[in-house]
């Protein structure tokens, strides 16, 4: 069994702060026709918290959070500091059905069988020297409080070490096994829990899949022998929400970054087009695949979609005629090309925002401004742009267009 971690990043444990008592599984509901589930959230870390405590409270792993979080200190992010949650998942390309774990996200998925829900959690994965096989195995064997037998490969690596592993580890608060293990149809690969739920969502074992225990509780009581594991590397996903286009970015694995190119990204954008008739926003992909913070976010629209209503050069957004002040507005962009402005709002408009779009004039170039609104005063405006950040994490300005 190739599981135990020899992780310089033991040090975290002497960092956890508890923020509750166990992860939870994360259920998601599945629409017919849409490829994104979940929701994004932000919350406030209090003094006492690093990124990892926010991680392990609301089931996201250790490189997720730090991904999705590039601007905060990973151990002080300070009180009263906005923490994203990157909750929100573009399924893999792979069926949807039992198990599926994308290693690069270093996430797994379990499929119901009513094909209505699917539960997320996140997952440790085998470093670059002891990776974990791709393809799809099956669950062969499932143990509670099992005993942990280290191949000699393990028990070299300890000894290298200067360390000592006995031929048979028992159950137990000392077993890195933790408390349920499913063996898979690669007898050396395990499914399993950890005596160190810390190391959550890294690189850090040797190629077992390692599960917080409360999440390989939930998940053992309901995988029987004989399903399916899909382990797939897709450090890019893309897929559809209604007729909006959406694409993750995931840091690609250790081994496979010798190919800095987006190809990949790209492949994943045609292939979830297909034939439909689709715009994309190439700019917007290559950016969004650079900065791999594993968020979805919006690349394009389909080709029919009617978002945007007609431009008119200097014309500003009509007001409602019911409304006695209408010229408050949350503006949440202003762009030079059209195809940028349409997939913002196509996203805004997707979320049930009322949105305006108007076509100005800076110098000599055309200018597309996505507007919320009109709504009534500064504070309607206000609590508007508060609802779009809390819903859709993106940020607004309140404004008064003349009339």
């Amino acid at each position: 069994m190739k599981c135990r971690s020899v992780s310089a990043l033991a040090l975290l444990g002497a960092w956890a702060w508890s923020l509750s008592a166990g992860l939870g599984a994360t259920t998601l509901s599945l629409q017919p026709g849409s490829d994104l589930v979940g929701e994004l959230r932000h919350v406030e870390a209090r003094h006492e918290h690093t990124l990892i405590d926010i991680a392990r409270s609301h089931q996201v792993g250790f490189e997720a959070i730090r991904n999705a979080n590039p601007d905060l200190n990973t151990w002080i992010p300070g009180e009263g500091a906005r923490v994203l949650l990157p909750l929100q998942f573009v399924l893999p390309d792979a069926p949807r059905r039992d198990i599926v774990i994308n290693l690069p996200e270093m996430r797994l998925y379990y499929f119901a069988a009513d094909g209505k829900q699917v539960m997320s959690y996140p997952v440790s994965i085998g470093r670059m020297d002891w990776d974990t096989p791709l393809g799809t195995l099956k669950i062969t064997e499932k143990r509670e409080n099992p005993t942990w037998t280290p191949p000699r490969s393990v028990r070299e690596s300890y000894a290298a070490q200067g360390k000592t592993l006995p031929a048979v580890v028992p159950a137990g608060p000392d077993n890195p096994l933790g408390e349920f293990a499913m063996r898979l149809s690669r007898p050396s690969y395990l499914i399993h829990g950890t005596n160190w739920s810390t190391g959550i969502g890294m690189r850090a074992t040797h190629g077992c899949i390692r599960m917080d225990n409360n999440d390989i509780r939930t998940l053992y009581g309901r995988v029987p022998v004989g399903t399916s594991v899909n382990i797939v590397n897709q450090p890019f996903k893309a897929g559809w929400k209604g007729d909006v286009l959406y694409l993750e970015a995931h840091p690609p694995l250790e081994e496979f970054k010798e190919d800095h190119s987006i190809t990949p990204a790209i492949q994943r954008i045609m292939a979830a087009v297909g034939e439909k008739p689709a715009r994309v926003d190439w700019t917007r992909v290559r950016e969004v695949a650079e900065a791999a913070t594993g968020v979805p976010q919006p690349v394009g629209y389909r080709g029919e979609l009617t978002a945007l209503p007609e431009l008119r050069l200097g014309q500003r957004p009509a007001v409602a005629p019911e409304a006695d002040a209408g010229d408050w507005f949350v503006q949440m962009g202003s762009f030079s090309e059209v195809d940028r402005a349409r997939v913002l709002s196509a996203r805004l408009e997707q979320e049930g925002f009322p949105v305006n779009v108007s076509q100005f004039s800076k110098g000599e170039r055309p200018m597309y401004r996505v507007l919320l609104g009109p709504v009534q005063d500064r504070a309607a405006a206000t609590d508007l742009g508060e609802q779009v950040a809390r819903r859709m994490l993106i940020e607004g300005m309140v404004i008064q267009l003349p009339r």
